[in-house]
């Protein structure tokens, strides 16, 4: 080979891997720079590929890291609005206590009680509704989740607690079965009387047991009894039964002659008013003016008393009954002119129904009347933000004093919303909650509280689906990488109009909520107190719930941090370069560039030994 010249294979191949050599230095020098063993596709398509989306994920987190935070600064933003919000109640229930202190507190101090506690209210409402994060308004109600049962009357409610939905909008459903009819059966007490003779008993909301129906203070029924206001007389005697109407009567001071004519007005039960007018004479007796009254009257019936000469009218019914009347006027010689004596009506029995007290389970006392179908109710919860116990029923033709009892076995349902969990309990039940599940193709774990009345309407059978109207203003935080990956949290409305019984009222006929506050008064002393520790127990529940969400938040920055820093290795072990090695590789590549170029060098003078041929 060394005596060809025009082809030098051993400086080709030196020069080749001079070049190689070269390649490789300069991407040892650009991944050494550069601090990246990927500086382009070519480096690594693969690897570029996978790190890239590694990146994205990295980018992602780190910002939901961010989102995250922010998130926290908000919630706490509402979350110290609401703790000077029960700072607030706090000073209103210390009040009412002393308004009710009555024994000490002149109308004077009242007032000035309650001028402080208007202060207070005030100051909540201004809270609800300034309370911003940037320009949004956080506890005004914007942010508050609703639900309502699309057919109205079925005796489901949403719960008054501020976080009562975290449902998505939309139609869902919640499935109601009853798994115990129920029952209530009366009977006769120790006394073997049936003195209720309650039939009829509708929306019990009592637990199973037996329970005592007390009538006190009975009132037997009386028919309303009337009558003339004065004596018809003749020589100073009164009239007795069937006597001649003849001259010489004395009506109200007057001495009735022949022709004269009586006139009788009678206003009947029904309000109906019926003249009857009889002429003095020989021809009329008393028997007949009591005749001649009954035809002409209705259902109520006619008399004569000989002992007061008094005429009488009784009502049909018993009952107290303002509309019964008798008066009579006398009319000289039937002529139509002023009356010259009359006698005015006057009341014997006013009439009254068949009344009583009544008591069920040791409940509150109540007036009530036979016939009547009444709401009883039992003893007062503990707690005030539940509602006592109730039976309505329809009380007997007729009262008497004693004890009956009631024996009730309670209904009982069972409900899941959306093919989640199921849950038992009782109509009346207040503040029961469902977890939902996917059969409406929302996510589950959503939650609803809900309030029954004493009476569910299952349509008439013994189990119904009800359609819940469901709109989320729950604000949304992007917590994730990725899309949909995302967690909410709602901000109930908090103002004064919305913290206590909404929808209830008082018996000054104000609202049951802080708003309503009135302590002016003993009974709206005690109301305070019984709606300041409901609102009270509110604004906890939506602090609580705000608290548990910001330990999700940190518990999930946590995680975001850990999911991030193993990302930021898995992405750094494909893209960045490995310093030691690349090092090695770069002191290599020198002397291999050196040495190359030494070479290259010789293999190029080799071919200059073929002059020493032509010599």
């Amino acid at each position: 080979m060394l005596t060809r010249i025009n082809n030098n294979i051993g400086a080709l191949n030196a020069s080749r891997n001079l070049n190689t050599t070269s390649i490789a230095l300069g991407r040892s020098l650009e991944r050494l720079s550069s601090g990246l063993r990927i500086n382009r596709a070519a480096d690594d398509a693969a690897g570029l590929t996978i790190s890239e989306n590694l990146r994205s994920q990295i980018n992602g987190l780190n910002q939901a890291i961010d989102n995250a935070s922010s998130a926290i600064n908000l919630v706490n933003t509402a979350e110290g609005a609401l703790a000077e919000t029960t700072n607030r109640l706090q000073r209103i229930r210390t009040l009412a206590v002393q308004a009710a202190n009555t024994g000490t507190n002149d109308s004077v101090a009242l007032r000035a009680i309650q001028d402080e506690i208007q202060t207070s209210i005030a100051e909540i409402t201004r809270i609800g509704n300034d309370t911003q994060f940037a320009t949004r308004r956080l506890i005004n109600g914007d942010n508050a989740n609703s639900a309502s049962m699309q057919t109205t009357g079925t005796g489901i409610s949403l719960s008054r607690t501020p976080t009562a939905s975290t449902l998505s909008t939309g139609t869902r459903y919640l499935t109601v079965t009853q798994t115990a009819a129920g029952s209530e059966t009366r009977g006769n007490g120790v006394d073997g009387v049936d003195n209720t003779g309650a039939t009829n008993f509708t929306g019990s909301t009592f637990d199973s047991g037996s329970y005592d129906m007390v009538l006190s203070n009975v009132v037997a029924a009386q028919a309303r009894v009337v009558s003339t206001s004065d004596s018809i007389t003749t020589d100073g005697t009164t009239l007795a039964v069937g006597a001649d109407l003849l001259d010489g009567l004395v009506i109200d001071g007057y001495t009735v002659a022949q022709t004269d004519e009586l006139e009788f007005t009678v206003v009947e039960s029904d309000g109906t008013s019926t003249a009857v007018t009889v002429t003095v004479g020989a021809a009329n007796d008393i028997d007949s003016v009591v005749t001649a009254i009954n035809a002409a009257i209705g259902t109520d019936t006619a008399s004569y008393d000989a002992a007061t000469g008094q005429f009488v009218v009784t009502a049909a019914a018993t009952g107290t009954n303002t509309n019964l009347s008798i008066s009579l006027s006398i009319d000289d010689s039937g002529n139509g002119g002023a009356a010259v004596g009359s006698l005015s009506n006057t009341v014997r029995v006013a009439g009254n129904e068949n009344t009583a007290t009544l008591t069920v389970g040791g409940g509150p006392s109540q007036a009530v009347t036979a016939g009547d179908t009444v709401t009883a109710y039992g003893p007062t919860p503990s707690d005030p933000s539940e509602s006592a116990a109730q039976i309505t029923f329809t009380l007997g033709a007729t009262l008497t004093a004693g004890t009956d009892t009631l024996t009730i076995v309670a209904q009982a349902y069972e409900g899941s919303l959306e093919g989640g969990t199921t849950v038992n309990f009782q109509n009346g039940a207040s503040k029961v909650q469902f977890q939902s599940g996917t059969a409406a193709g929302f996510a589950a774990g959503e939650t609803v509280t809900l309030d029954f009345d004493a009476v569910i309407d299952l349509d008439g059978g013994s189990s119904r689906t009800f359609l819940i109207e469901a709109t989320n203003n729950s604000l949304a935080f992007q917590v994730g990488a990725n899309q949909n990956q995302r967690v909410s949290v709602q901000f109930g409305d908090l103002r004064a109009t919305n913290l206590g019984f909404v929808g209830d009222t008082q018996p000054s006929g104000a609202a049951r909520t802080v708003a309503g506050i009135d302590v002016t008064t003993l009974t709206g002393a005690n109301e305070a107190i019984a709606i300041i520790d409901e609102a009270i127990n509110q604004v906890d529940s939506q602090r609580s719930a705000l608290g548990a969400f910001t330990n999700r938040l940190e518990a999930t920055m946590a995680n975001l941090g850990v999911a991030a820093e193993n990302l930021t290795a898995s992405e750094s072990r494909i893209r960045d370069a490995d310093i030691a090695f690349e090092t090695t590789r770069f002191t290599r590549n020198q002397i291999l560039l050196q040495a190359g170029t030494a070479i290259l060098a010789q293999a190029n003078s080799a071919p200059q030994g073929v002059l020493a041929l032509l010599r």
